[in-house]
């Protein structure tokens, strides 16, 4: 039986910000290869505090990261993942501010975007995946012009889920070629 496929996207009534200090574009670019990923040490990034408390469980802006406490769970979906620390601390010290340490993730990207997949300004409307590329996998990293995206097999998804992740929701695929 084929497996169904979700693309992790931020949820848009999550209440985080994140901005200024280190974690920045220049630093973390949108798209990481591997020749970037391996001239990113693991750091310590200030924020502002727009908020109370970061408690997000991924970042998607200015690249993708996620959260301590799942940086395990893709580590044991994913063998092949690396990762590098990203401890965040706001510029304005207020008592009480978050220092969350969030994992920057590399995975080698594939080629799984069917051509099929209707896009708009090199963002994906409705991803349809390539079954070829899907094999023995249950998490898939691929690149758009405009796009990052991460893709969970159905195990892997109810795996997250199981987690309640916050700030996040999971978009199914709609169609495998």
């Amino acid at each position: 039986m084929e497996s169904e496929w979700f693309r992790i996207v931020k949820d848009n009534d999550a209440s985080t910000v994140i901005d200024g200090g280190g974690l920045n574009r220049n630093r973390y670019p949108f798209q990481i290869d591997h020749s970037t990923f391996e001239k990113i040490d693991d750091s310590v990034s200030y924020y502002k505090n727009l908020i109370y408390n970061l408690k997000n469980d991924f970042i998607f802006e200015p690249t993708f990261l996620i959260s301590d406490r799942l940086q395990q769970l893709f580590s044991f979906l994913e063998p092949e993942i690396e990762f590098k620390g990203v401890q965040l601390y706001a510029t304005n010290n207020q008592e009480g501010s978050a220092k969350p340490l969030y994992w920057l993730p590399y995975l080698k990207t594939v080629n799984a975007i069917h051509e099929s997949t209707k896009m708009i300004q090199g963002k994906p409307i409705e991803i349809k995946l390539r079954r070829e590329e899907l094999k023995d996998r249950r998490v898939i990293h691929c690149t758009l012009a405009a796009a990052d995206i991460w893709l969970l097999s159905l195990e892997a998804a109810e795996c997250l889920l199981r987690r309640a992740p916050i700030g996040v929701w999971l978009e199914k695929v709609s169609e495998i070629i």
